[in-house]
């Protein structure tokens, strides 16, 4: 029998999504890319007047967790 866990989806605040993606070494153009949204929505959520909901907030509750995420998933080139 298998048991179905879900996870809350953390709310992020403005320097967490700063230091996450910092962490990543990416540009805020990059990060957007990685998590499928735009620059403009990355540089609100970094500003505090948005924060990330839904999947994006479940990937970086993912690379909170494993800080080589996406070196082991690399769906974006970080090289600008």
């Amino acid at each position: 029998e298998f048991r179905r866990v879900l996870f809350r989806s953390k709310e992020y605040n403005a320097s967490e999504v700063k230091k996450i993606r910092n962490e990543t070494g990416m540009s805020q153009k990059t990060f957007a890319s990685y998590l499928g949204v735009s620059c403009k929505t990355v540089e609100a959520w970094e500003s505090g007047i948005n924060h990330p909901s839904g999947a994006a907030s479940r990937l970086l509750h993912m690379m909170e967790m494993d800080r080589n995420l996406t070196k082991e998933f690399p769906f974006v080139s970080i090289e600008e």
